[in-house]
């Protein structure tokens, strides 16, 4: 899905000074601008965290195999550190992923059908995840509180804390929900712009 143009912003001193041409663009869409990057850089972090987990998984695991195949001395903490570590890097790079639209979809619908088309279908996909992920973010939260206040634990030798990985999948949903949001209001924002400038969504002048 094409992303909304936008506003070039000059340094001071080029093209008739930096300020001017910054004042012309309206001040919620340079707060929104802002937020945008912000969310971007978050995603980008999340994503770096999650490939060092995954990586920090692997070698819990290799760990694993030595010492039970070979030293005969089994842990009894290591799969539920690499169930832990996998869950934190599925969820914690869900909002990155989106970001990238690197989700598994089905495009067979994608060949068939017009650019208009798609691009509805697009933006009602995404409507329907965001409420879809913002319901689970907010029950994997009240699971977190809960689990955190009154001590959850799982049932292994090692009885980790429960409110860790509801705490990451917490923090995971709730930053795809507002890549959700993010990518929603994108759109909108992307079909006014065209409307306003007389273009459809097949790339031609609509007649005035």
């Amino acid at each position: 899905m094409a992303s909304p143009p936008r506003a070039r912003r000059l340094r001071p001193g080029h093209g008739g000074g930096g300020d001017a041409n910054d004042a012309r663009v309206p001040l919620p869409r340079r707060a929104w601008s802002a937020l945008r990057r912000v969310v971007s850089a978050i995603n980008a972090l999340c994503l770096l965290v999650g490939g060092l987990l995954i990586l920090a998984s692997c070698i819990a695991i290799s760990n694993e195999v030595f010492w039970r195949y070979y030293l005969h001395a089994p842990h009894t903490w290591s799969l539920e550190l690499n169930i832990f570590l996998l869950i934190a890097a599925t969820f914690l790079a869900a909002g990155g992923t989106q970001a990238l639209r690197g989700h598994v979809g089905t495009e067979v619908l994608q060949a068939f059908m017009p650019a208009r088309w798609n691009r509805r279908r697009i933006f009602a996909g995404d409507i329907l995840s965001l409420l879809l992920c913002g319901f689970i973010a907010i029950k994997v939260w009240a699971y977190a509180w809960q689990a955190w206040s009154e001590g959850w634990t799982t049932d292994s030798v090692w009885a980790p804390k429960l409110w860790i990985p509801y705490g990451v999948m917490a923090v995971g949903m709730t930053l795809l929900t507002i890549e959700y949001v993010v990518q929603v209001i994108d759109d909108r924002l992307h079909r006014v712009s065209r409307v306003v400038h007389g273009v459809d969504s097949a790339g031609t002048h609509e007649p005035q």
